[in-house]
């Protein structure tokens, strides 16, 4: 789940014309205020002997919560860390692809941002993406760090905007094995076909933020707005097709929500991962589609034909299909048999 192209274009053109303001705001705004991560929850054992483990670690002024998925049998096994895209949680989805890699002989480690999901960090639902690649760096230092895991066998899952992340991180880290990125926001230069819906919605989307700054400099809880909304409605995407697969994944039980502080478009400021892809010297394997559109195709494409050691494995699907049977078994096939041969696995 991503913003792109001309959503973050038109938010720091606003940015600029109302600096004098934003930085009065911006200077009292609450967004990092301590939180408190859900509490640890007992193991489980799942299908073919896999564990669950319930853990956390420490991320700037709070913790993240995580999954660490341990495979059977194995002693210490290499770690793959993984983390969502745009507002989504650890039990959206992703669930699926740890078990998928713990029944290979790999351990996985699924976190939630701050802000989101079982993760401390007040106000909530904020998306900042420069908090959300510390948290991932956090992550990779958790996993490298633990005795039963083998810190010198570590790889890099994400998804969407977390694919971006996760690119982004292997660009300022030589030991990782192996970096996957799955339907991935690489250039937010590009803009997907569905990611604008009009001057109206625009002129909403910045009033929204703008009213949320600025409450919360006087700590006020935040102005959501769905992250995905139906055709009709009104959020961060709009569309019937990307609405329905959201809301399938939020089965009972999961924390996630489909809702974004309004002020998180202001926080994209810079964020782009393009510019950082030439120095991956991780083998990094793209799982995308031409038809996605929300992740523009042609920059997968162009970072796939001028880069070495990038392999690129095409998906017949829309951006959100990925998630849900029968692409994502697809994709969790080609990930698989990926990171096997990058971490030696017979």
């Amino acid at each position: 789940m991503t913003i792109l192209g001309r959503k973050r274009r038109v938010a720091v053109a606003a940015m600029l014309a109302l600096s004098v303001v934003l930085a009065f705001t911006a200077a009292r705004c609450d967004r990092r205020t301590p939180g408190a991560a859900a509490p640890v929850a007992a193991d489980e054992t799942l299908a073919d002997g896999v564990r669950r483990i319930d853990v956390r670690f420490a991320c700037g002024d709070t913790t993240c919560a995580a999954w660490l998925f341990r495979p059977p049998g194995v002693a210490r096994p290499p770690l793959v860390v993984m983390g969502h895209g745009f507002a989504g949680t650890r039990d959206a989805g992703l669930p699926y692809f740890a078990e998928r890699f713990a029944r290979a002989g790999m351990a996985a480690l699924v976190f939630d941002y701050r802000h989101f999901g079982a993760s401390g960090g007040l106000p909530r639902q904020v998306v900042d993406p420069w908090r959300q690649l510390d948290d991932w760096r956090a992550a990779l230092a958790w996993g490298r760090a633990r005795p039963d895991l083998d810190g010198g066998r570590v790889a890099l899952w994400g998804t969407s905007l977390g694919a971006g992340h996760a690119l982004t991180v292997a660009a300022g880290d030589a030991g990782l094995a192996a970096v996957v990125a799955q339907v991935p926001m690489i250039d937010s230069d590009q803009e997907g076909e569905a990611t604008f819906y009009g001057p109206t919605w625009v002129a909403r989307l910045l009033a929204s933020a703008w009213l949320d700054m600025a409450a919360s400099a006087y700590g006020a809880d935040p102005i959501e707005l769905p992250a995905i909304a139906p055709a009709g409605g009104f959020g961060m995407i709009v569309d019937d097709r990307a609405s329905a697969a959201a809301a399938r994944l939020a089965e009972p039980g999961t924390r996630y929500r489909n809702a974004v502080a309004a002020r998180s478009i202001f926080l994209f400021d810079d964020y782009n991962p393009a510019p950082r892809l030439d120095a991956i010297r991780a083998p990094v394997l793209l799982i995308a589609s031409p038809r996605d559109r929300f992740a523009p195709f042609a920059a997968v494409e162009a970072f796939a034909a001028r880069a070495p050691g990038v392999e690129l494995v095409r998906i017949d699907a829309d951006h959100f299909d990925v998630y849900l049977a029968p692409v994502r078994d697809a994709a969790a096939d080609a990930a698989v048999a990926f990171l096997r041969r990058r971490f030696g696995i017979d």
